[in-house]
């Protein structure tokens, strides 16, 4: 428990690096040490401990004595509460299905299926990442998601054990018919990278780094983070909501106390929203500059909604071949079964035992191409009704990541969970900063990870869990509906 707990901190220390670097156009191999931001002076190991340092230099710079901004404590403890909730969700409170549940402790749990942990742990960390980027800038960088969707494809091809079957797995045509689209997305893909490189600068433009427009500057690349933002009450009420779960998760473990796991997972929850909205209403140069580039951009919303379609054709001419192919009464459907369900022999008490890992990524593909399509649904029948982007791609991006690491069930009660966040966000924030635009990344990244806790109570709600069948004997084939967790 504790080493998860300081490993989440140490993510979010990292994460601090990549929220502030990124956004400025600054490498993150070069410098490897961190500086401060006023002086610039480079930050020794022993003052750059997460939270600790912080606590000890009583929130300011050893050398130039400014204070330290309270993101960085409040990125680490995010971080590390998200981590602890994702070890409760999968190996404590059992809320999804397909994960061991040994008797023999954690360990021996996370021995077993420590390749869907470690997939969720960098799904989460990289929404942290982009969520907080994305409230301050308006930008989701997606190679972000692009580095989530790697992991998830590699991960999942190594996790196929036997209990996994009660996983969020797909049926073959399903599988078929997704892999095969995947394989269209690729192609497109390799088209793009090796189309002629035209430099904006040839044709009398200036190159942006941030999509802002040929005249846009990038947003604040010059300032430090702001010092006021989040307030430190903020570091202080997660640093004790992190000792308390912490407290908590050891006494369940261990069998001192029982416990329900939506008690103690709400609370926490409950805080990275409060934190969300309380960055959200804060006033920012990119509120107006968002809103000015969404206005310009309105009158080639439909053209540019038609062009993406037309980028998607390849895919969805795959899907349908696939399609095809298993519809087919003839010998290569079967075929194409026998090889998504083969497995490959592993080494006697390897982790890798009873390994499909054909199998493994069309579970991977199945929540990625789901995902991806309802978001991508959203985004070209809206902009083309309503005339405006309706959309943004980049967290289209982040619906595919997650559905290729949770699987498309969570990507779709997220996204109607985000709908609702995210109005109740605009509406309570109204009086704070009247302003049309909405980072919508930090929305869906907190309803994904509320699903991913609470998926199997969400589950049998009764009109969800009547739309879950349904669902499922749409893209299962016609199957008789199954619950994935028996009480």
């Amino acid at each position: 428990m504790f080493f998860w707990t300081a490993l989440g901190l140490c993510i979010g220390s990292f994460l601090n690096v990549v929220v502030y670097r990124l956004p400025r156009n600054r490498s993150l191999r070069s410098p490897l040490w961190s500086a401060c931001p006023n002086c610039k002076k480079r930050i020794h190991w022993i003052d750059n401990i997460p939270v600790l340092s912080f606590l000890l230099l009583r929130g300011r710079c050893r050398v130039c004595d400014i204070p330290i901004a309270t993101r960085y404590p409040v990125v680490e403890i995010s971080m590390a509460l998200v981590m602890l909730l994702l070890l409760d969700a999968l190996f404590i409170g059992h809320v999804r299905a397909g994960i061991t549940a040994s008797p023999f402790g954690l360990t021996d749990r996370l021995s077993n299926d420590w390749p869907i942990f470690l997939a969720h742990v960098i799904l989460f960390a990289s929404l942290m990442a982009m969520s907080a980027i994305d409230l301050e800038h308006y930008w989701v960088d997606v190679r972000f998601t692009n580095v989530v969707t790697a992991c998830g494809f590699v991960l999942h091809a190594l996790w196929t054990p036997r209990h996994s079957s009660a996983w969020i797995r797909p049926l073959d045509t399903t599988a078929i018919v997704c892999l095969f689209t995947v394989v269209g997305l690729g192609l497109t893909w390799l088209v793009f990278v090796c189309r002629p490189h035209m430099d904006p600068e040839d044709f009398g433009e200036h190159a942006d780094a941030f999509d802002g427009g040929p005249d846009a500057e990038a947003p604040v690349a010059h300032l430090p983070p702001p010092l006021t933002a989040p307030s430190r009450v903020a570091a202080w009420i997660g640093g004790l909501l992190l000792v308390g779960l912490l407290v908590l998760l050891l006494l369940d473990e261990t069998r001192a106390e029982p416990l329900r796991h939506a008690g103690r997972a709400l609370i926490p929850l409950a805080f990275l929203v409060m934190l969300i909205f309380a960055e959200s209403i804060v006033p920012r140069p990119s509120d107006q500059a968002i809103v000015e580039a969404i206005y310009e951009e309105r009158y080639g919303a439909r053209r540019m909604a038609l062009s993406e379609l037309t980028v998607l054709a390849p895919a969805i001419v795959f899907g349908c071949i696939g399609f095809w192919l298993m519809r087919g009464d003839g010998e290569l459907s079967v075929r194409l079964g026998q090889a998504l369900h083969s497995s490959v022999p592993a080494p006697p008490g390897s982790v890798f035992r009873d390994w499909s890992p054909w199998y493994g990524l069309a579970t991977a593909a199945t929540g990625y191409v789901i995902a991806g399509a309802i978001g991508w649904a959203v985004r070209i029948v809206f902009t083309l009704l309503f005339g405006k982007e309706a959309f943004g791609a980049g967290d289209i991006h982040m619906m595919a990541a997650a559905g290729c690491v949770a699987g498309w069930p969570v990507v779709l009660l997220g996204f109607m969970l985000t709908c609702a966040l995210a109005l109740l966000g605009w509406v309570a924030a109204l009086p704070f900063k009247r302003t049309r635009a909405l980072p919508l990344g930090p929305w869906l990244s907190i309803s994904f990870l509320a699903v991913t806790v609470f998926y199997e109570p969400i589950l049998r709600i009764p009109v969800i869990a009547r739309a879950s069948d349904a669902a499922r004997m749409i893209f299962l084939d016609g199957a008789e509906p199954r619950r994935l967790h028996q009480p």
